[in-house]
């Protein structure tokens, strides 16, 4: 038979956890709106994360699935500079799930996988990088 526990003699638990014999009550801790956002689960992410990989290839970009890693993500890159590329997540936010940078921006709603699309092409598609490459082709300046 397991008995109830018996509340603390001063009716709260010290700093360092329940008093000796004593078991510690959990209490509300209020969450700064600072903190970091909630993951979802993995099979949500990976539902997300399969349309805008799906989105980004008929964009002709290059998509690797990240699924083992925790969080699950995409890495995206374009076949002409591998070395540019960005990890994107998902995540929670107050008003519903967003598909995140790995700079921390939020891209887009996940319902807008259009938009979300054209965020991580606009990121990975700076100004520069098409004079670099015209620059670097046969014929080019």
């Amino acid at each position: 038979m397991v008995s109830a526990p018996v509340p603390s003699p001063d009716g709260a638990a010290n700093e360092s956890g329940a008093a000796p014999g004593e078991v510690e009550v959990a209490r509300p801790v209020l969450v700064p709106p600072d903190a970091l956002a909630a993951s979802p689960r993995p099979w949500r992410a990976r539902l997300y994360l399969g349309r805008l990989r799906r989105a980004l290839q008929r964009d002709g970009w290059t998509v690797e699935r990240l699924y083992t890693e925790s969080p699950v993500m995409l890495r995206v890159y374009s076949a002409d500079a591998p070395c540019l590329g960005d990890s994107v997540s998902v995540v929670r936010e107050a008003d519903g799930w967003w598909f995140r940078s790995s700079t921390g921006d939020l891209l887009a709603p996940c319902g807008r996988v259009d938009l979300a699309a054209s965020a991580v092409a606009a990121s990975l598609r700076p100004p520069w990088l098409d004079l670099a490459m015209r620059v670097r082709s046969p014929g080019g300046m």
